[in-house]
């Protein structure tokens, strides 16, 4: 904890709860995922690895790693205010 009595894990110092944050961005990625995973199921099975995408297709997976990238900023975010205290 920091000896100014501000919880790394709380705070970043920008006055935002980091773990609300992640939690968040948590539950973004997994929506994001199950949604991703719906859709490619959803697919005809076809013969080969080949098939074409939509365009919905592709928003959901932009979806997906867009989610994954703010996690992991989030997640990088922490681990540097950890290290700092």
């Amino acid at each position: 904890m920091d000896p100014n009595g501000i919880d790394p894990l709380k705070q970043n110092g920008r006055g935002r709860d980091v773990v609300a944050e992640l939690t968040s961005a948590r539950e973004t990625l997994r929506t994001a995922r199950s949604a991703l995973d719906v859709a490619v199921a959803a697919l005809p099975d076809v013969d080969g690895d080949e098939a074409m995408a939509t365009p919905a297709l592709l928003l959901l997976l932009c979806g997906a790693v867009s989610a994954k990238e703010r996690l992991s900023k989030l997640e990088a975010q922490l681990a540097n205010k950890l290290a700092e205290a």
